[in-house]
């Protein structure tokens, strides 16, 4: 369905379905990922098992156990029935798998320590791994080795721009922000950026689709939203509560509507929130334009917007769809 997406539109979503775990299983989402089409949505969990969601029919579809090695960061490759993960035990191998036949079909091998987040390149099939080693990598799918290494502090975050040929990598501890250009990596980034101080326990980076915005996603409670050339912060969004900070990573607090206009943000006590950016005057503190009352006895921690379908997905020990509901 197109939609025009408007804040009296996002005000009428509502969870339509909720995913939880068996009791044995239970254990917090700590990845979401659509794949390109939006139809099937990919969770990892901190109970070593990836789960695989018909996006579009919010059905429940297959566990894919991955015990042996464990599994975070879960990301779909531009192939539908194809992902890539790092493992968090046995090894830091981050692993390629088919999801229909359950086979590996490649491990890329070289990190030292956890590997924390995948971002795969919207442009070909190349990806990007940040890890606890103290390093950024970039591979290609077809080669287990890396293609390049970028050093970075640890923890960092890391995002591409739509276009594929710039990424941005952040640390949260010293509160700073490179953007790099792919083909010259070896120059180090073009641009540093310093984040506000005072800005703390961001762990998520997005760019908007039409590559204007930079989300700087937090489970304190605030976002920021900088200007993607410059590097100049444009928003503070605030209104929400913060989460207690847990173990387990997760992938985020906030994200973009699809058209770059809008962010929604989670909120410690069960609601979705929503700023409106794009006819706001820059430089200013954002308070909601209304919120969303999450799905019942859920308190979702992480969000995801579908990129082709106008629905979205939250997760913390649940998995819950929403989706527009016209009165």
């Amino acid at each position: 369905m197109v939609l025009d997406i408007t804040k009296d539109n996002l005000l009428k979503f509502r969870a339509v379905k909720s995913f939880r775990l068996p009791e044995n299983e239970v254990s917090p989402i700590t990845s979401l990922s659509y794949d390109d089409h939006g139809q099937y949505l990919l969770t990892s969990s901190a109970s070593d098992n990836m789960h695989l969601y018909d996006a579009v029919g919010c059905r429940f579809l297959n566990t894919i156990a991955s015990k042996k090695y464990g599994c975070h960061s879960a990301k779909f490759t531009h192939a539908q029935n194809e992902c890539v993960y790092s493992s968090t035990m046995k090894s830091f191998d981050i692993r390629h798998l088919n999801l229909e036949t359950n086979q590996y079909l490649r491990y890329f091998t070289g990190h030292g320590a956890l590997v924390s987040d995948i971002q795969v390149s919207p442009l070909n099939d190349t990806f990007l791994s940040a890890s606890y080693d103290e390093s950024v990598r970039l591979w290609d799918l077809r080669i287990s080795k890396s293609q390049a290494i970028v050093p970075s502090l640890v923890p960092s975050c890391i995002a591409y721009d739509p276009s594929g040929l710039v990424f941005a990598l952040g640390n949260p501890e010293n509160n700073e922000l490179g953007l790099y250009n792919l083909k010259q990596l070896k120059n180090g980034p073009f641009l540093v950026i310093k984040v506000k101080p005072g800005f703390t326990q961001w762990n998520k980076l997005e760019f908007s689709n039409d590559g204007k915005y930079l989300l700087l996603g937090s489970s304190a409670g605030r976002q920021l939203i900088l200007d993607a050339f410059d590097g100049s912060q444009l928003f503070e969004l605030t209104g929400t509560k913060s989460f207690p900070l847990r173990e387990f990573m997760d992938s985020g607090s906030a994200c973009f509507t699809p058209d770059g206009r809008f962010t929604l943000g989670t909120d410690y006590d069960g609601k979705i929130a929503i700023w409106s950016h794009y006819d706001s005057i820059s430089n200013k503190t954002l308070k909601p334009q209304g919120y969303i009352t999450a799905a019942p006895n859920s308190c979702p921690r992480t969000i995801a917007f579908n990129p082709k379908y106008a629905s979205f997905v939250t997760a913390d020990e649940n998995v819950d769809f929403y989706v527009i509901e016209e009165k």
